[in-house]
């Protein structure tokens, strides 16, 4: 199955080279790049791409105004935010807007292509590098947490729907849909997002 993607960044070496990398790698067809939010808007509308690696700040839109825009369409279009902000009131307003993933720059030809892979099959990406404490994550916590629902967040950070877990670890849905509750109970999260960067800062994907 291949990925549909487009480019959009405003440094031109950058996204060269992210072009370079993305085309080496087999199943991603990059219909189009762009260098400004408003070029990278046109081409989301007419060639409806599966996901868009946009820059959080570029001329006209970056990645979250463009989350929000494309979230109020009909457009099947995921977006994943590349980015050298590490805060964490900004990490957490893009996730909000509907952010598939968040890439920080320093690591994004090393983690580029998990996000893609994440968000292709439905899950969310934060980078790894992104420590714990710069979000307000408690790392202690994972020691409350049981085999069952460390088996459980390993596989929601791999993009699998309840279903699909359900399948894998021959459980019903109610019972993934309650180990997901606990899971955000004892790690004191509040969705998917956190939960998916909670097991990556941790060792737990």
């Amino acid at each position: 199955m291949t990925t549909r993607l487009i480019v959009a960044d405003d440094h031109v070496i950058f996204r060269q080279g992210l072009v370079s990398l993305l085309t080496a790698e087999e199943g991603f067809d990059i219909l189009g790049v762009a260098d400004n939010g408003r070029d990278a808007l046109d081409l989301i509308r007419a060639k409806r791409p599966d996901i868009a690696i946009l820059d959080i700040s570029m001329p006209g839109q970056g990645a979250i105004e463009i989350s929000e825009i494309v979230a109020n369409t009909t457009l099947p279009t995921k977006v994943i935010a590349l980015t050298m902000h590490r805060d964490a009131l900004i990490v957490n307003g893009a996730v909000a807007a509907g952010v598939a993933g968040y890439v920080l720059k320093d690591n994004a030809f090393a983690d580029l292509i998990y996000a893609i892979r994440a968000v292709t099959a439905g899950g969310t990406f934060i980078s790894p590098s992104i420590t714990g404490n710069a979000l307000g994550i408690k790392n202690s916590a994972a020691g409350q947490l049981t085999r069952r629902e460390r088996e459980v967040l390993k596989l929601i950070t791999g993009g699998q729907s309840n279903r699909q877990i359900a399948a894998s670890l021959f459980i019903s849905i109610k019972t993934v849909e309650t180990h997901r509750s606990r899971l955000m109970r004892k790690l004191e999260l509040h969705n998917t997002a956190d939960l998916v960067r909670y097991a990556l800062q941790n060792g737990l994907a």
